[in-house]
């Protein structure tokens, strides 16, 4: 169930830099980067950009990169896929997971935020 919130943080998965101009990542454990986008009354705020500390791993990608999103606190999760420890993860740090297409974060970031005013 989506939550309708002044101030949100939504996380985007992104394949290389990261920022809004970067495309959200098919995969959300495979990412290079994790573009953290703050907004406030539905606008976009503040961005900054992490790397997935977890992509590289052999095994267990979606786990580390779940876990380290919950660790920073947000509000949504977006990415093309999310595997099913990633979701149980987020789901009870109690993120919103949000499947989007290979569009770029600031579209994504867009989309969603459409989403929870159509609610």
């Amino acid at each position: 169930m989506w939550r309708i919130e002044a101030c949100m943080e939504i996380v985007v998965a992104t394949d290389g830099a990261g920022g809004l101009d970067a495309i959200a990542a098919t995969d959300f454990g495979r990412g290079e980067t994790f573009t953290i986008v703050s907004t406030e009354n539905h606008a976009i705020g503040a961005v900054r950009v992490v790397e997935n500390t977890g992509r590289r791993a052999a095994q267990g990608a979606g786990i580390v990169a779940a876990e380290q999103v919950a660790d920073e606190g947000v509000d949504v999760a977006a990415a093309g896929h999310f595997g099913p420890h990633a979701e149980e993860i987020l789901g009870e740090a109690g993120i919103v997971i949000a499947l989007v297409p290979k569009v770029t974060v600031r579209e994504a970031v867009e989309r969603i935020l459409t989403r929870l005013e159509e609610e």
